[in-house]
Formats: C-alpha cells, structure tokens, sequence
C-alpha cells in the first residue's frame, strides 16, 4: 500500500566523463537527451545534494519509458569507489525491458559492448543479460514473458 501518491520520475548516475557516458546511453542504448546544463550551481541545488559550494553538469536522459539524469560534479570531484559487485549493497543495476534479449545482446555486441555473459535463461520466459556502461554502472537487458 502506498502512503502517498507519486510515480516514478528517474535514475541519478553520478559519472567520470559526462560526454562518453552521454554517447553511450544515446548512440549505443538509444536514448535521447531531454534537456542538459552546463555548470549549474546554486545555494537551492547545493542544499539538495547536500554540497555546498557544488558546480556540476547535467544531462537528462529519456528512453524506453524511463528516464536517466547524469550528473559530472566539477566541484567537488568525485570520489571513485572501486568496482562494485551485484552483491554489494546500494544500487545494483537498472533493467531495460525488451522483446528479444538475445536480438539486443547480439546487436549491442556487434557495437563492441563488453557483457558479463550470453544472454541466459533464468525460468522459462525470462531471459537476462547483464552489460556495464562507461562507468561500470549495470545495465540489464531482460525478456520476460511472465509478468
């Protein structure tokens, strides 16, 4: 049960290099760019995020019924926390829905996208395969037939 109404709006990705990261989500996945600022600072935005004196650029991406916001922080930089895996906790990965994973896997792999695996099997009707982007993020390309 809900407490309150609201809906989904978007994903926050925090990146190294904002226009590869950009290229990335567009020219290879398909998404386009909303709206994008350069340099964007404030004392409302700095106490949203919690950083004072915070400068960063941002990308708000749309695609596949979903959104992505990017951020690149010029000030303060961010800090790299080393590769993170499925099990570790925080966000893990977001999932991309699509009609044939293996026609997408093999698509995405002709474009020289790194995959963790084939696409596999995990109960009859869901088929899932697992990419990084850029900057290591997990994105899950799933089929599933049964939801």
């Amino acid at each position: 049960m809900a407490l309150f109404e609201a809906a989904f709006h978007h994903v926050g990705i925090s990146v190294r290099d904002m226009e590869k990261t950009k290229d990335f989500y567009c020219n290879t996945l398909g998404f386009s760019v909303v709206w994008a600022h350069k340099e964007r600072t404030g004392k409302p935005l700095q106490n949203v995020v919690g950083l004072p004196d915070a400068v960063m650029d941002i990308s708000m991406l749309e695609g596949y019924g979903m959104r992505i916001e990017l951020f690149k922080y010029i000030i303060p930089e961010g800090r790299d926390l080393g590769p993170v895996r499925q099990c570790d906790f925080g966000l893990i990965h977001i999932a991309l829905k699509v009609k044939d994973a293996r026609a997408v896997y093999a698509m995405l792999a002709d474009k020289g996208v790194q995959f963790n695996s084939p696409p596999q099997d995990l109960r009859p009707g869901v088929v899932a395969v697992y990419l990084r982007d850029p900057e290591g993020n997990t994105i899950e390309i799933m089929e599933n037939s049964v939801d």
